[in-house]
């Protein structure tokens, strides 16, 4: 067998455990939740998430530069929108940027045991993209989050592009932040998918996240969905292009 592979089973074996402690350790921390105020427990739930993150990033060798956290605002209703290159977006972002963000997953996650009870745990909403009635269900599910205050992060794609080219956005996406009227932070990730999807082997790679300026209610462009989703488009690309 060759190192390359030999190091993704070891990983994937390794991870498959960490599973297991993960799901230990919801029992505890459900009971930690009845005992302790809201802001206490949010704040120990983001300080795991965070740590989860970070290392599950790390345990791959890989590096996570971010620029740019100066750029999102300090309060209000905030919908994070950049492109989806890999399996380990999420886990990076959630690492990296700073506050407790949730994301829509497809609805396929729903099943997975234990990862989808942490992820309903951090107000995840799981959707159904080929039932558009349940879509709209979810998107206002999802506004409902994002005016509560915890900011949610969308992938216009759709799906993983799996290399550093972007795939088309879809415009039903943009739906989700003016239901919410939620400022938009636009976001570029660049090199995750080299950790996996390149050779679908566990390797190390350089991360970049880059936050772009956020576009407020209040801009012209943002009541309108197609201008907004090709100014989006193209200020990702570019900046995927320059990093």
């Amino acid at each position: 067998m060759k190192m390359g592979k030999l190091l993704s089973l070891l990983w994937i074996t390794l991870y498959c455990l960490f599973f297991l402690i993960s799901l230990i350790a919801y029992l505890p921390l459900s009971l930690v939740k009845l005992l302790v105020s809201k802001e206490s427990y949010v704040r120990l739930f983001y300080i795991l998430v965070s740590w989860w993150g970070r290392a599950t990033v790390r345990s791959t060798g890989s590096r996570v530069y971010i620029e740019g956290l100066d750029l999102i605002p300090d309060n209000g209703r905030l919908c994070f929108i950049g492109n989806h290159q890999g399996l380990f977006d999420i886990p990076a972002l959630l690492g990296y940027l700073g506050r407790p963000v949730a994301f829509i997953a497809k609805k396929e996650l729903f099943r997975v045991p234990i990862l989808s009870l942490w992820m309903r745990e951090f107000n995840c909403v799981f959707i159904d993209r080929k039932n558009s009635r349940a879509a709209i269900k979810s998107f206002e599910a999802s506004a409902k989050i994002i005016r509560s205050g915890h900011p949610l992060i969308i992938f216009p794609e759709g799906t993983r592009s799996q290399k550093d080219e972007m795939g088309e956005f879809h415009q039903g996406s943009f739906k989700l932040p003016l239901m919410a009227e939620a400022t938009i932070v636009p976001f570029v990730i660049k090199g995750t998918w080299r950790i996996y999807e390149g050779d679908r082997q566990i390797r190390s790679a350089p991360v970049k996240i880059r936050i772009l300026p956020a576009i407020e209610v209040s801009d012209p462009i943002y009541s309108d969905r197609k201008r907004l989703s090709e100014y989006l488009y193209s200020l990702i690309e570019s900046n995927l292009k320059s990093m």
